[in-house]
């Protein structure tokens, strides 16, 4: 495969099953992904869409049982991930490549002081001594904006912004290449999100890093995102610069998210959600998996399955209706 040394991550042809007693779940099926240095790609998609599935695969965490990557390349600041072992691997996590996950209640250890679980990091990929990592610990906890002697704390004798503040700390402790956020804000209040996003948007720029923010708020992406990729069904369905997608949606599926959305400048507008659940990824139908929610499916669309193309520079997007010469979405509310 031909590494683009511009980009920090490229992903081709990804796909990751489930193999359940219940059927093979189909999570990722074909993404391709190229991030280039000090750049934040957002994936936006429904709750089961593939996102999360994607981040762990990076990372060589895709719980196996069940988990199979089946198909597909990673090549992480050029290095091949998915044939690298799992020694190696753990030295590659925590150095290069981390990850926040989404819940920090939940994603540190309690009974263990936040400063030696900062410090942990350190002495594992850096080598440090004890009282040297002691010491940057603090120094991490101050970057973050906690004051250094609280290291020696508890996680419950954080709020739920200051733990993320330490998850954030133990990411960013070994200065990442790649630094993955899986919705980092879902369990915050909206002030406090917005102070975690700006702390983010400051430490990358500080430490030159390249991010993929995982979400499904539109919003976040706007706020913190250079690119966008919109996944549906384990696949992408349109990718492209946050003015490229968000001032001319292509795919029906961005549409609907964007008509999901309340219009603040008119109160008496009425949300237009998209009709229909996400399929059963056991189940996935024939053709387009979004046909069965589209106002545009024709007869193709149940038959044959749409390929990424680009229409303009940067910007692509998979769907048979832009074969149609006249076609235009119905634009939002």
């Amino acid at each position: 495969m031909d590494i683009n040394k511009d980009n920090v991550l490229s992903i081709k042809d990804l796909v990751v099953h489930y193999e359940t007693l219940e059927g093979v779940v189909h999570a990722v099926n074909g993404i391709d992904i190229n991030l280039g240095r000090k750049k934040t790609l957002g994936l936006v998609g429904e709750t089961g869409a593939g996102k999360t599935t994607t981040a762990l695969s990076i990372l060589r965490l895709v719980p196996d049982p069940p988990g199979v990557i089946k198909n597909g390349s990673i090549i992480l600041d050029g290095k091949d991930i998915l044939s690298m072992s799992e020694s190696k691997m753990r030295s590659i996590r925590g150095r290069e490549v981390s990850m926040i996950f989404q819940d920090p209640m939940t994603s540190l250890n309690p009974v263990i002081t936040v400063g030696e679980q900062i410090a942990e990091v350190l002495r594992l990929h850096e080598g440090v001594s004890n009282s040297e990592a002691a010491k940057r610990a603090e120094e991490m906890l101050e970057m973050v904006g906690i004051q250094g002697e609280r290291a020696c704390e508890y996680p419950h004798q954080f709020s739920g912004g200051m733990k993320q503040r330490v998850v954030i700390a133990i990411a960013l402790a070994c200065n990442p290449k790649l630094l993955i956020a899986d919705e980092p804000t879902t369990a915050l209040d909206v002030t406090i999100q917005a102070q975690v996003l700006e702390l983010m948007k400051e430490l990358k720029n500080k430490f030159d890093m390249s991010m993929i923010m995982i979400t499904h708020d539109l919003g976040i992406v706007a706020e913190t995102c250079d690119e966008v990729s919109v996944i549906y069904a384990g696949r992408i369905v349109e990718h492209g610069s946050i003015r490229e997608v968000f001032k001319n949606t292509m795919h029906p599926y961005t549409e609907g998210l964007f008509n999901s959305l309340p219009v603040i400048n008119n109160k008496q507008a009425k949300l237009k959600p998209i009709p229909g659940l996400m399929p059963d990824p056991i189940e996935l139908p024939l053709g387009c998996s979004f046909w069965p929610r589209c106002p545009y499916a024709f007869e193709r669309c149940r038959q044959e399955q749409p390929v990424l193309r680009s229409f303009d520079g940067t910007h692509s997007t998979a769907c048979h209706a832009y074969d149609i010469s006249d076609f235009k979405l119905k634009g939002r509310c």
